[in-house]
């Protein structure tokens, strides 16, 4: 495959992530013609985007912090105005993701069980245990949706060392936070679906980067990362590709006493909150998400099916080279074929029902990750890719690479 034809290939797939996750908003809120003409420009801005990334990386110096401040500013004033007018449930009733945090610690404070109750929409709460936590100073502060700025900030952070570059970085949360209006309605309202992907992609890189230290800074970084894959169980397929990287990385012995001490950090996060019968109560607490596959036809036993397809998936890692962009990668296939199927038979059963394209934004984001990483390794040169491929670490590589043109 030619240097143009991969190019084109991430500048598709980037554009169609995007627009997967934003048709159905814009076309909920917007006539038919306004809306079309919304993707149209959406695309094209993406397109054209991308295209220009490429002046903007060759730059020197790399674009200013001042603008990730801009654009955190920009949606600190979009939370200001639209999480009162979400507070009111005019929209369709608005969001009850907050809601049901706010049961749940409430129930808990009490010394109740938190899944006995329902949001404002009648729906059970459905946040695990580590969401709970993570979001437990802000219940005592009395403002949940404070939360979302933290680790908004923090997911700032860790972009901007992800990629390469910094131009990459604030196009990646400018194109997917503020231009995706599914996301964005989710930060605004208070919602923690994406803030639990931001947490726990955090916690995958600080334990990816303490695989090349002392072991004595490897444990908090695991206890870290058990600690957010309790927050929804969806997380819990992306042990299968870190656990190939890990070993790749890492000595066996190792690799079993980091990924026991996730395991206990999840369990001792998890299994009191559903005493004195753990098992059994988080077992009915997963088993409500099998609501969502309804529309599915019975027969193909999609409850079962679908998860372990996800496994046989992230399984394939162990025959691959790893390394943090091919592992979100991984996670947004898997996430997609465990997610895709109920929210298309949603789509198709009731036009009510495709606000729930918005359940596809984590892989959206996850997938954007990757593509947006290899289109900077394209942009380097094919000798760049090679050096990748051998490193596992594309700042490494672009380290490399810098060295070598001051040295000219």
């Amino acid at each position: 495959m030619t240097l143009a034809v991969r190019r084109f290939l991430l500048i598709f797939s980037v554009c169609a992530a995007w627009a997967l996750i934003s048709w159905a908003p814009i076309y909920k809120y917007l006539s038919h013609g306004k809306a079309t003409a919304a993707m149209v420009l959406g695309i094209l801005f993406i397109a054209l985007g991308m295209h220009w990334l490429d002046r903007l990386n060759q730059q020197r110096p790399q674009v200013s912090v001042a603008w990730f401040l801009l654009l955190f500013l920009i949606l600190t004033a979009a939370f200001a105005v639209l999480y009162p007018i979400s507070l009111k449930h005019t929209l369709n009733g608005g969001s009850d993701r907050e809601d049901a945090l706010r049961i749940e610690l409430t129930a808990v404070q009490h010394h109740q069980y938190p899944y006995d109750g329902h949001t404002f929409l009648g729906n059970p709460p459905s946040p695990l245990p580590g969401a709970m936590l993570l979001t437990a100073p802000f219940f005592a502060l009395g403002h949940i949706a404070w939360q979302n700025f933290l680790w908004l900030a923090l997911f700032f952070v860790f972009t901007i060392r992800f990629f390469c570059h910094r131009a990459t970085a604030l196009f990646f949360l400018a194109v997917f936070l503020l231009l995706a209006p599914a996301n964005l309605s989710d930060f605004t309202s208070g919602g923690d679906y994406l803030t639990n992907f931001y947490y726990v992609a955090i916690a995958v890189a600080l334990f990816i980067r303490s695989l090349d230290r002392a072991s004595y800074a490897c444990f908090p970084a695991a206890l870290f990362l058990g600690v957010t894959l309790s927050s929804r169980i969806i997380y819990a397929v992306i042990l299968i590709p870190l656990l190939a990287l890990t070993l790749q990385r890492t000595s066996r012995s190792r690799t079993i006493a980091l990924f026991v001490t996730v395991l206990i950090a999840a369990a001792a996060v998890t299994l009191p909150i559903f005493a004195p019968h753990p098992f059994t109560h988080l077992l009915q607490q997963v088993g409500q998400n099998a609501g969502k596959l309804r529309y599915i036809p019975s027969a193909l036993h999609a409850r079962w099916t679908l998860p372990m397809l996800a496994v046989i998936v992230a399984c394939t890692t162990f025959f691959a080279r790893m390394n943090l962009p091919r592992l979100f990668l991984t996670f947004s296939i898997t996430t997609f074929v465990m997610l895709a199927p109920f929210v298309v038979t949603f789509a198709l059963h009731s036009e009510k029902l495709r606000y729930n394209f918005s359940y596809l934004g984590v892989c959206a984001l996850s997938f954007s990750l990757w593509a947006l990483s290899r289109y900077e390794q394209a942009s380097m040169g094919t000798g760049t890719e090679s050096l990748i491929a051998a490193n596992g670490d594309s700042r490494n590589v672009f380290s490399l690479k810098a060295a070598e043109a001051a040295s000219r």
